[in-house]
């Protein structure tokens, strides 16, 4: 099974040192080059060069044709055109727009939490919390309410 990730989950994942989990789930996941290269440019990564140095490993340059899809940026755009030109089988996105408008290509999506959630029930993690604490330490765009129900839904106890 192949996934395409975009930048935001990528961050995210980075910042909560768990980006190996990618590998381990999606041993062939992709980048799209406009994704890694808003990866490297990204101040708040910058120390973190094992971690962009091992994610380089998997970018894909785009063949033939741009997409062009108003309203969301060149990284998730070519995230989608990767998606549809290699065929593959999950897109890893987090922003709303530019998943509705995938979703709405009938393109199968997950975001960070649904990864986080999987590498749980796959034994590739022990507990959510830390991580959740994580995502707001680092002020990820992710709602304290969805991330209870999600620790709720996962037998695991409420963030304080």
């Amino acid at each position: 099974m192949v996934l395409i990730a975009d930048t935001s989950p990528l961050i995210s994942l980075i910042i909560i040192n768990k980006s190996d989990i990618l590998k381990k789930l999606f041993p062939d996941f992709l980048l799209p080059l406009a994704v890694w290269e808003e990866l490297d440019s990204h101040v708040q990564l910058k120390s973190y060069a094992k971690e962009l140095n091992f994610l380089y490993q998997h970018v894909k340059i785009l063949k033939g044709n741009q997409l062009i899809i108003p309203g969301i940026d060149k990284g998730e755009t070519e995230a989608i055109q990767l998606y549809i030109e290699l065929g593959v089988n999950i897109l890893l996105i987090d922003d709303k727009k530019a998943r509705s408008i995938a979703e709405l290509m009938d393109i199968k999506c997950i975001g960070t939490l649904a990864l986080l959630t999987l590498a749980k029930k796959k034994g590739l993690i022990k507990t959510l919390k830390p991580l959740f604490n994580q995502l707001l330490k680092h002020k990820r765009f992710f709602s304290k309410k969805l991330l209870n129900e999600i620790l709720l839904m996962n037998d695991e106890k409420e963030l304080g």
